[in-house]
């Protein structure tokens, strides 16, 4: 196909139905949950779009609800690029790089101070680096556990969770979502079986995968705990195994951000991925 033109701009609501159809589409994710995205992203960051041939063709979204905490008496505003997407039939356009470069303007326009991301594929680091100068500032290392109740553990609202997790992070350098932000993880690990969770020393995000507990934040500052923290959420999700990532100097790539702007101790761990 051969595109000679199309409009790129910041998303209204009427575009949500689209918009849905469309996620569902590139990432098979069922319209229940891309109904609860819309509807709390306002509260979170905003969107651009592509409209090619009088249609909505691809988005990017950037979410605005971060604060990077650490020297600085103000922390700032971390602007994370989520879910950019294009239609099938008009991929390899130049239309993800364009909706891609709008998105990191929108970001700047809310006031962050530099943008992230977590890209979804390993090649993909390569085209941040060449689109943005986006370069891998974090890494993570996944651990496996068998399932087993070994604590008690609770369920936490977005406002509990919140707190413990300022609590076990004083002192430290990291990523702070807003309320909204945290909300919304809440309800993405709902979503998928899970929860936020207190379990021992510690607390964890956790949602599932079949028989398989996905952990991606597991804070504690008892690190000998963290393979029971996982193993008893694990086992009162009706898991078998559980596999929780940790922040580790080398292993898996993860975030990718401006050179220089996260420091490699910071704990991030709440992304959408």
């Amino acid at each position: 196909m051969i595109l000679e033109n199309y409009t790129i701009r910041e998303y209204r609501p009427g575009d949500v139905p689209a918009l849905s159809l469309l996620w569902r589409d590139v990432f098979g994710d069922p319209l229940g949950f891309t109904a609860e995205f819309y509807a709390m992203l306002p509260d979170m960051g905003s969107a651009v779009v592509a409209e090619a041939d009088g249609k909505l063709v691809g988005a990017a979204h950037v979410m605005n609800g971060f604060e990077l905490v650490g020297k600085k008496k103000k922390p700032p505003v971390v602007g994370y690029l989520y879910a950019v997407m294009v239609a099938a039939d008009y991929r390899s356009l130049g239309i993800g790089k364009a909706l891609t470069a709008e998105a990191a303007a929108l970001a700047k326009r809310r006031e962050s101070a530099f943008l992230c991301t977590l890209p979804a594929d390993a090649p993909l680091y390569g085209w941040y680096h060449r689109l943005l100068g986006l370069d891998c500032a974090l890494y993570r290392e996944a651990h496996t556990v068998d399932c087993a109740p070994l604590e008690t553990v609770g369920e936490f609202s977005a406002t509990e969770y919140l707190l413990w997790r300022e609590t076990l992070l004083q002192g430290k350098t990291y990523l702070r979502p807003s309320q909204p932000t945290m909300e919304f993880m809440r309800r993405f690990c709902m979503f998928y079986g899970g929860g936020l969770y207190a379990c021992g020393s510690g607390i964890c995000t956790a949602e599932l995968d079949g028989d398989l507990c996905l952990i991606k934040e597991l804070i504690t500052n008892t690190p000998e705990d963290c393979g029971r923290i996982a193993a008893s959420v694990g086992a009162a999700l009706g898991a078998k195994k559980c596999v929780y990532y940790l922040p580790a100097p080398a292993g898996e790539a993860y975030i990718a951000a401006p050179p220089g702007a996260v420091p490699a101790d910071c704990v991030w761990n709440l992304t959408f991925d």
